[in-house]
């Protein structure tokens, strides 16, 4: 009778097995992905990362000729994806004092505007080059507007309450009498990958990608540089 039953039980989860549909199943196996790693180009100080924040910046003046160099390669770990596109953005940051006197900041590109668009990169883990100007960030955000009021839509590069120093389309920290009362116009630049399957990636995990923890490898990865006018 014993027998009977481990039979009967064994049938069952057999029967079980069989009928079970995978679809429903919420633990899906892992799919390829990739991510990507953006560095300050040619920075060589002593004990600065080359993609730790402000390793370069927009200087006060001269910003006509100015520009960073950057440098971004993708990676596919499992070399199952090839990345055929990488759209890289910027996002400036306008900082100013609300009505109750209280330090705000705002997005002026929710997110990032495109800037450059990489079409065929370098094969994976391999650099690919670009560069961004003032001047490319001034066309990109000269019509952006803040309600510094929270009323009136005000052009942040014709604000009365901040003029721009002239020759520079960006400005660096607001001094008053040798303190500083405002903050300089501040940059995050983010990217996009697409592959050659129509895959596109632009988010990742902050932990495991973005705040990547593990040694310097070909496999390191981030997911923004920081930096500002100074």
């Amino acid at each position: 009778m014993k027998k009977l039953s481990i039979y009967a039980f064994s049938a069952a989860i057999t029967l079980l097995m069989s009928c079970r549909d995978e679809s429903l199943n919420p633990n899906k196996p892992w799919e390829p992905g990739v991510h990507g790693l953006a560095v300050f180009d040619g920075v060589s100080e002593v004990g600065k990362a080359n993609f730790a924040t402000n390793a370069r910046t927009f200087p006060l003046t001269g910003q006509d000729a100015s520009k960073i160099d950057f440098k971004i390669r993708w990676v596919s770990l499992d070399n199952k994806l090839t990345v055929t596109k990488m759209v890289v953005k910027i996002d400036m940051i306008e900082s100013y004092t609300d009505p109750d006197g209280n330090p705000r900041t705002v997005s002026l590109g929710g997110g990032g505007k495109v800037v450059k668009t990489i079409d065929a990169p370098a094969a994976n883990r391999q650099w690919s080059s670009f560069s961004i100007s003032p001047a490319e960030v001034f066309n990109l955000y000269k019509d952006a507007t803040v309600k510094y009021d929270r009323v009136r839509d005000v052009k942040v590069f014709e604000n009365p309450a901040r003029p721009r120093p002239a020759g520079s389309r960006l400005q660096g920290p607001l001094v008053v009498a040798g303190r500083t009362v405002g903050s300089a116009d501040a940059f995050v630049v983010t990217w996009e990958l697409t592959t050659s399957d129509g895959l596109v990636f632009k988010e990742w995990n902050q932990d495991s990608i973005c705040l990547d923890p593990t040694p310097v490898s070909q496999a390191n990865s981030n997911c923004r540089l920081n930096f500002i006018v100074r």
